[in-house]
């Protein structure tokens, strides 16, 4: 009878948070106007790409409830063209909420130095949706002319942040791999002999082996500590169970100079 009754009080413990969150997220449908920012929920899409990158940090700081989160990145001096955009945003690591915020152009302005997009209170969306520190990912960069965005590394912190040069990418992959080869090309073209990551799973003992699934977030990390300021191409390889042909993805990133 006893464990009856705690067996009871558990389920309609959980079952009241699960009707807590499920209120919540009812009522921050869509997306919010703050004064530098919009922030809610927003369509959740299901067809996923073979490379999506989610975010790129710098240093990420651990936050609780009721906090006020800063966000800073390094823009660079651009070109007078009048066709350019900066932007910042932020999502679930692995999507759960569908939390998406996205900055103002107002608030990201500062090319040739570095920018502090502030404040940005928890309070406001992330508390009340219950969205955790460790499933949150932000990534900043620019466009110019409509060409391929070059990604920027963030610091996001509530107090203050150290340097860093050791960048770390989160990614959802569209197909399962058994392998990822990333590597870093110079403005030369010509690969870097380092940084690079490789990784692979045991296909002598499972052929069929993953090492990562489809639509899981992952992560992997560069060291950019010995390289110069400038923008560099990071190439990602992947290669699928049971295919020949591998999956590939590039993107530029923006590695700062000493501060």
């Amino acid at each position: 009878m006893a464990r009856s009754l705690i067996f009871g009080a558990r389920a309609l413990i959980t079952g009241t948070v699960l009707l807590v969150e499920v209120a919540a997220f009812g009522q921050i449908r869509g997306r919010q106007a703050f004064d530098n920012r919009r922030e809610g929920t927003n369509i959740h899409q299901n067809a996923l790409q073979d490379f999506s990158l989610i975010a790129v940090h710098r240093v990420f700081q651990n936050f609780g409830p009721r906090s006020t989160l800063h966000v800073r990145f390094y823009l660079p001096r651009l070109s007078d063209s009048k066709d350019k955009q900066v932007f910042l945003e932020a999502t679930e690591l692995q999507d759960s909420f569908h939390y998406f915020m996205e900055a103002t152009t107002s608030a990201l302005r500062h090319d040739g130095n570095w920018n502090i997009f502030e404040p940005w209170p928890t309070q406001d969306v992330i508390d009340r949706l219950g969205l955790q520190a460790n499933n949150l990912g932000v990534k900043a960069g620019y466009r110019i002319n409509n060409e391929a965005p070059v990604f920027l590394p963030v610091d996001v912190y509530e107090s203050s942040a150290l340097p860093s040069k050791v960048y770390t990418f989160y990614f959802i992959t569209g197909s399962d791999l058994q392998s990822l080869e990333v590597s870093v090309v110079g403005g030369t073209g010509a690969p870097l002999a380092t940084p690079k990551f490789q990784q692979k799973c045991n296909k002598s003992f499972n052929p069929n082996c993953k090492l990562y699934a489809a639509g899981s977030a992952n992560s992997f990390s560069l060291d950019m500590s010995a390289l110069p300021e400038g923008v560099y191409h990071v190439r990602l390889l992947g290669h699928v169970p049971g295919s020949l042909t591998p999956t590939s993805f590039d993107f530029a990133l923006y590695h700062p100079g000493l501060e």
